[in-house]
C-alpha cells in the first residue's frame, strides 16, 4: 500500500512527493526491485520477498521520493515491536546533491515517531558524508569511531526493553531481524559472543541476519531464540557446520543479554544438537558458559592464547570445548 506523506521542494526548484510503500505491494514491486537491483544478493532476496507477500510479522517500509512520478530516492526500514533497522539509502546519481534524500529522511523520522517507534539502528562509514547526515537527524555512534549508529525516541529505551522478565524459546522468524540486531548492539558480559555471527563485542547484524535466515530455511543452521515478555529477543543459540573443516565439525554458539544470563541453560537445552563432533569457543572468564558445557559432556580441548583483542586493546584467551567425534 502506498501513502503520500509530504511534499518537498528540491534545491533545483523541482517538487518531490514523499510517500511510503508498506510491503507487500504489487503496484510498486517491480519499480522498487529495479530501483534497488544494485544491492547484494541477500538484500535483494528480502526486498523481493517482502514486496511479494508477508514475512511473518516483519514490517517493511520503503520511503520514496518521486519527481514527476519517477522514484529518485529511497530509504527502507524493517521494524517489529518498536525496534527497527534503517537501510537501503539510495538516490539516483542525477538527483544527488538536491536535498532529496534529506527530505525523505525527515519525513521518515517524523513518521517513525508518530507511529510510536522506539529505536532505529543503521550502519554507515564513520565520518563519511552520510554519517553526518544521520548525525544531523539524531543518530549517534554506539561506540567511539564506529559507523554503527542508533536513534531513539525516548531515554533509556533499551533499559526498559531488556528489563528482567519471564522468557520463552522461539524459532527464528523474519520479525526477529530488528530485535536480534538490537540485542547485538548491547555489550554482553563477554567479548566473544558468536563465532558464526562474527559477533565480538557489539556488531551490526543487518546483513548477517539474512544469511542466518536463509541457512535456517535451507537446513544448514539450527537456531533458537529467547523472547522476553516485553517482546525483546534476549538470547540466541545456533549450531552450524563449520565451513573451515568441510562440514565434519559443527560450531555451537550461544549467548544472552547480561540481564538474562540465568536463562542460558534453558536456551542451550532447547537446541537439538546434531550427531558428530561439536565445538564451542568460550572466552576465558566466561565461567557460566564453560560450566554449562562441561555438565553436558563437553571437554576442554585447547586454549588459544591471546586469540583476540577486545576494544580496550586487551588480548584474550579463548577455550575450545568439544564433544563427540
Amino acid at each position: 500500500m502506498y501513502k503520500k506523506l509530504a511534499s518537498e521542494v528540491l534545491r533545483t526548484g523541482e517538487e518531490m512527493e514523499v510517500g511510503v510503500v508498506e510491503a507487500p505491494d504489487e503496484e510498486f514491486r517491480e519499480p522498487l526491485v529495479s530501483f534497488l537491483s544494485h544491492k547484494p544478493r541477500e538484500f535483494r532476496w528480502h526486498i523481493e520477498r517482502s514486496l511479494e507477500g508477508p514475512l511473518d510479522e516483519l514490517e517493511t517500509r520503503f520511503y520514496i521520493g518521486r519527481v514527476e512520478g519517477e522514484i529518485v530516492t529511497n530509504v527502507m526500514t524493517v521494524e517489529y515491536n518498536r525496534t527497527g533497522i534503517l537501510g537501503h539509502v539510495y538516490t539516483k546519481p542525477e538527483h544527488r546533491r538536491k536535498g532529496a534524500c534529506t527530505g525523505v529522511l525527515r519525513t521518515l523520522i517524523d513518521d517513525f515517531r508518530g507511529r510510536g517507534g522506539g529505536v532505529l539502528l543503521l550502519g554507515t562509514g564513520y565520518g563519511s558524508p552520510a554519517y553526518w547526515i544521520y548525525h544531523r537527524f539524531g543518530f549517534r555512534s554506539l561506540e567511539e569511531g564506529s559507523g554503527f549508529m542508533r536513534y531513539t525516541t525516548e531515554e533509556d529505551f533499551e533499559g526498559r526493553f531488556f528489563s528482567p522478565a519471564p522468557v520463552r524459546v522461539v524459532d527464528v522468524a523474519w520479525h526477529d531481524w530488528p530485535r536480534l540486531n538490537l540485542l547485538a548492539s548491547v555489550p554482553g558480559r563477554e567479548f566473544v559472543r558468536s563465532i558464526y555471527f562474527g559477533l565480538f563485542g557489539i556488531k551490526n547484524l543487518e546483513g548477517v541476519f539474512l544469511q542466518v535466515k536463509r541457512d535456517v530455511e535451507e537446513g544448514r543452521c539450527r537456531a533458537k531464540l529467547l523472547e522476553s515478555e516485553s517482546g525483546a529477543v534476549v538470547g540466541c543459540a545456533t549450531v552450524v557446520p563449520d565451513p573451515r573443516w568441510e562440514g565434519s565439525v559443527y560450531l555451537l554458539d550461544f549467548f544472552t543479554h547480561p540481564e538474562f544470563l540465568c536463562e542460558l541453560e534453558g536456551l542451550l537445552d532447547s537446541l537439538e544438537l546434531p550427531d558428530g563432533k561439536l565445538q564451542s569457543y568460550v572466552e576465558v572468564g566466561a565461567e557460566v558458559k564453560a560450566e554449562l558445557l562441561s555438565r553436558r559432556g563437553f571437554r576442554e580441548e585447547a586454549v588459544l592464547r591471546s586469540q583476540v583483542e577486545d576494544k580496550e586493546g586487551r588480548r584474550l584467551d579463548v577455550r575450545i570445548f568439544s564433544k563427540g567425534g
